[in-house]
């Protein structure tokens, strides 16, 4: 069973999924480009395929380092079906991109419930934000979580809350001094801000439409779950839970932004909703649950074998 094979943290399942995200972006993004492959584009979609297989595994690290979700593999395995289920995002690199170091800026504001080296934590997290924003503008969002997680550390100061500042002016001036030495001008400032688009025509087809009404499905129903069981959750586990919530929350707004709808937008909201996801997956993996509840146990176990089977046939079709 899935829930057995994937709730244990083993080498082969990472291996496994790293295969499934290589075997996702050839058929999704190289087999659907127009383009004619030349060896420099070669290159660059190795490139972007290292960065998918990094982006997984840095959610684990994420993950296992802010004790996010018991030892098992529940996280990363909707991560890697929710991404070869949308084969669209491979083709947005910008997104890609923007999605990688918003990652790493989680992984800053997730480890500020430790109490140490907190402004430099601060500091980077400011950091990568700031350059996400230059690949997706809206991506500045998520400052909000950071400055929510800087509120609820242990021993805030109104001094930490000027940090974000000096990295996203850091950002700002290096950006500048690079732009006037390629460019010779400030135009990238005044076309930085992207338009909001509303047209969802995009999502008319049902390969994008389906995946993305079965994610936001999850999101809604394990986010119902989690709020309704987070009273029970200890005072530590909980402010990283509610952090957790406010960070989904703002990577929609993030994936509502977009200047293009085209489903790979979607992409932002995949990390915070593949964890919750494994919360609320996870509790069924022992003996005593599946005899205590076992209609219970099936749903989730269903529910998991439908995220994995539907991106074969998304990419296949």
């Amino acid at each position: 069973m899935l829930t057995s094979f994937f709730g244990k943290s083993n080498p082969i399942n990472y291996l496994l999924l790293g295969v499934f995200i290589i075997a996702g972006y050839l058929l999704g993004a190289i087999s659907h480009s127009e383009i004619f492959i030349t060896p420099s584009l070669l290159v660059l979609h190795l490139a972007f395929i290292i960065i998918s297989v990094l982006s997984m595994l840095l959610l684990d690290f994420i993950i296992r380092k802010n004790h996010l979700t018991k030892n098992n593999t529940y996280a990363i395995l909707f991560f890697t079906c929710f991404l070869v289920m949308l084969p669209v995002a491979f083709l947005q690199h910008t997104m890609l991109l923007a999605n990688i170091f918003l990652l790493l800026a989680l992984r800053r504001i997730m480890s500020l419930q430790s109490d140490k080296n907190s402004e430099r934590k601060i500091f980077d997290a400011s950091l990568w934000i700031s350059v996400a924003s230059l690949f997706h503008f809206w991506s500045l969002l998520f400052f909000i979580p950071l400055w929510i997680a800087i509120v609820q550390k242990p021993n805030s100061n109104y001094k930490q809350m000027l940090v974000p500042f000096t990295g996203f002016f850091a950002v700002i001036i290096i950006n500048t001094a690079y732009q006037l030495v390629t460019s010779d001008g400030f135009s990238w400032f005044l076309n930085w801000k992207d338009d909001v688009s509303f047209d969802f025509s995009a999502y008319n087809s049902a390969s994008i439409l389906v995946p993305v009404t079965i994610i936001l499905a999850l999101y809604i129903w394990t986010s119902v779950h989690r709020i309704l069981k987070i009273s029970a959750l200890p005072l530590k586990e909980k402010s990283s839970h509610l952090l957790l919530l406010y960070v989904s929350i703002t990577a929609l707004f993030i994936t509502l932004g977009a200047s293009e709808k085209t489903g790979a937008e979607v992409l932002f909201i995949l990390a915070p909703v593949a964890i919750i996801s494994a919360n609320y997956i996870e509790s069924s993996n022992t003996e005593i649950y599946r005899e205590k509840d076992p209609t219970e146990f099936w749903f989730k176990e269903t529910m998991l074998w439908i995220v994995v089977l539907l991106p074969f046939v998304f990419l296949l079709v």
